[in-house]
C-alpha cells in the first residue's frame, strides 16, 4: 500500500500542476483528460464528456488559479497490473477571471482512473467544481 500511496501522491502533484496550469494558459489541452462518459458538475451545471466542458471553458475570460491545498485518496480496489490505481483528489484555492480583481474561493474534486490505453496516464472519470 505504501507504493500505491507514493505513486498517487506524485501523480496528484503532476495532475494539479498540469490541470490548473493549462486551465489558466491553454484550456484546449484539457480535453484529452476526458472521455465521452466523464461526468462533470461545474458549480451546479452538469456536463457529460470533455467536449461540452471544453466549450463552456472557452467562453470564460482568462483565469488565474492559486491552489492552497490538495489531497489524494487512492482507490485501492482499482489497482491495475502496473500498480497504478484510481484516486480521488480534493483541491481548494482561489481563482480570478479576467480583469476582475476579486478572488473567489473554490473547491474541486476529481476521480481519476488509470488510462489503460496509455500506461502511466489518467483520465477524469468525474469532476465537481464549486465556488465556496
Amino acid at each position: 500500500m505504501e507504493l500505491v500511496m507514493t505513486i498517487a501522491e506524485k501523480s496528484t502533484e503532476q495532475f494539479v500542476q498540469f490541470y490548473y496550469g493549462n486551465y489558466d494558459e491553454q484550456r484546449s489541452a484539457l480535453a484529452n483528460l476526458y472521455r465521452d462518459t466523464s461526468a462533470i458538475l461545474w458549480n451546479g451545471n452538469a456536463f457529460s464528456g470533455g467536449q461540452q466542458y471544453s466549450e463552456m471553458l472557452a467562453r470564460f475570460p482568462r483565469s488565474r488559479h492559486e491552489i492552497d491545498v490538495y489531497d489524494c485518496h487512492p482507490i485501492a480496489e482499482t489497482v491495475n497490473a502496473q500498480g497504478i490505481c484510481g484516486m480521488m483528489i480534493g483541491i481548494s484555492g482561489t481563482v480570478k477571471f479576467g480583469e476582475n480583481p476579486t478572488k473567489k474561493l473554490f473547491h474541486e474534486s476529481f476521480v481519476l482512473m488509470p488510462d489503460e490505453g496509455q500506461a502511466g496516464n489518467y483520465y477524469v472519470q468525474s469532476q465537481n467544481f464549486r465556488f465556496v
